[in-house]
């Protein structure tokens, strides 16, 4: 028997809880039990990528897998690193932070002997794969061979990317609601950046490298990978609030940045995506993508500093649907703030421990309405000590890089609130574009 102090907690399935003290947190009595409380926990915040077959690198699907990585377990989700998820605070779809309570009732349930309760153990399953309508499937037509290990061609300051253009064949333009991302090895990938074309941008690099796709860690022409948004492998698709649509030229290509992770062995990236279309009847807004971004960087060794993106004023009211931040690997931090007409300001995105292979598109519960005259700020902290575990260079060495679609970038996808302003939306993205890589 054990007494554990567990904050906000009522009621507990499988363990009795006793009232307290105004003012103080309610004691845990009763040892739970993994039928009762634990496996569920774990069900739905870890299977779906750490069960056979997926993409975590084991498997959480029974007591035993569970009961020997408790310790463990507890250790990272407390350290944020597990599940995957980077903001502080807010609203999101797809949110997978564990709350307190939950931590609580493993570390309980470890610490009391880690029981199975009543009956035979449940095998956990993954929660059902969300409803998805595949109007347009696209495959790679051959894969590229994922390295055991490092691959010499890699650009300076980035990490495992590879390029592909699939060619989408539309003669009339598309409004996609949703974007899927099927991994041939679940394991070795981890982000999934898209990008819809219409310039031949990715068919110029695809002609030009000999393998499939093309090894570039930067962007194919001015739009930036992620302007469409960006899924972490296991992490659920990008879908748009119902009313809102990416909107897709004629004769357009996707353009995918993948993200992979060695694994020892040779792997396969034979990717899939999936989209799925607004309905013809259905009354939707087009969601344009704004560049809240820094164009260069220079940061002396064993340095620290702070970069901010350009205020953006928005002239006409928005609705904010999403955010998707990239940042090199020595970004320590991130947030997005707006500033509203009245003074008042407001944190649309807090990320305070950044790691880039843990990006994905924040997609908020609901949109958040940004008035005329609201101003959007990004801030960036650098990180550029030896100190950092995650500065790629040991020790430290000068850095200094530009990127025509941003160094440093969070796009905020946002749609006009009066249609006959979508218009307004592109010209001002052209203007923060064009800006980007002048001295």
């Amino acid at each position: 028997m054990i007494t554990l102090m567990v904050v906000g907690v009522t009621a507990v399935a499988g363990s009795l809880v006793q009232d307290a003290p105004a003012g103080s947190a309610p004691e845990m009595t009763v040892v739970p039990t993994w039928n009762d409380r634990i496996g569920p926990i774990i069900e739905a915040r870890c299977v779906t990528c750490h069960s056979p077959g997926r993409s975590g690198p084991f498997s959480l699907a029974t007591v035993d897998d569970v009961r020997n990585r408790a310790t463990f377990l507890v250790d990272v989700i407390k350290a944020g690193r597990m599940p995957p998820w980077l903001p502080a605070g807010g609203e999101y779809r797809y949110q997978r932070a564990v709350p307190e309570a939950e931590i609580a009732a493993i570390q309980a349930w470890s610490s009391g002997g880690a029981p199975i309760g009543e009956g035979p153990p449940k095998i956990l399953k993954p929660p059902p794969v969300e409803a998805f309508r595949s109007d347009l499937v696209l495959e790679m037509p051959e894969p590229y061979s994922i390295p055991e290990e490092s691959d010499p061609a890699w650009h300076s300051g980035e990490l495992d990317i590879h390029g592909v253009n699939l060619p989408l064949a539309n003669s009339g333009p598309l409004r996609v609601q949703a974007i899927r991302h099927v991994a041939a090895a679940p394991q070795s990938m981890r982000v999934a950046a898209f990008a819809f074309d219409a310039t031949g941008a990715g068919r110029y690099l695809d002609e030009r490298d000999s393998r499939v796709g093309f090894l570039m860690g930067g962007d194919a022409g001015l739009r930036p990978a992620g302007a469409d948004g960006v899924v972490l492998t296991g992490s659920g698709d990008f879908r748009l609030p119902p009313g809102f649509h990416l909107p897709v030229e004629a004769g357009s290509d996707l353009l995918v940045n993948f993200q992979y992770q060695p694994t020892g062995k040779m792997e396969r990236l034979q990717e899939r995506i999936e989209l799925e279309f607004a309905a013809e009847i259905e009354n939707s807004r087009p969601a344009r993508w704004i560049p809240l971004a820094v164009g260069r960087i220079e940061i002396d060794a064993e340095a620290e500093r702070a970069f901010e993106s350009e205020a953006v004023v928005l002239e006409k009211a928005v609705d904010l649907i999403g955010l998707s931040p990239r940042a090199i690997q020595i970004c320590s931090s991130l947030r997005v703030d707006a500033v509203f007409p009245s003074g008042d300001r407001k944190v649309l995105l807090d990320i305070p421990d950044w790691d880039h292979h843990q990006r994905e598109s924040y997609v908020p519960s609901r949109p958040i309405r940004l008035p005329a005259g609201t101003t959007l700020l990004a801030s960036f902290q650098l990180d550029n000590t030896s100190a950092n575990p995650r500065n790629p260079d040991d020790p430290a060495i000068e850095i200094r890089r530009g990127r025509r679609t941003g160094v440093l970038n969070v796009i905020a996808h946002v749609a006009a609130v009066d249609p006959e302003f979508d218009a307004d939306l592109r010209a001002l993205r052209s203007r923060l574009s064009s800006k980007l890589m002048r001295p």
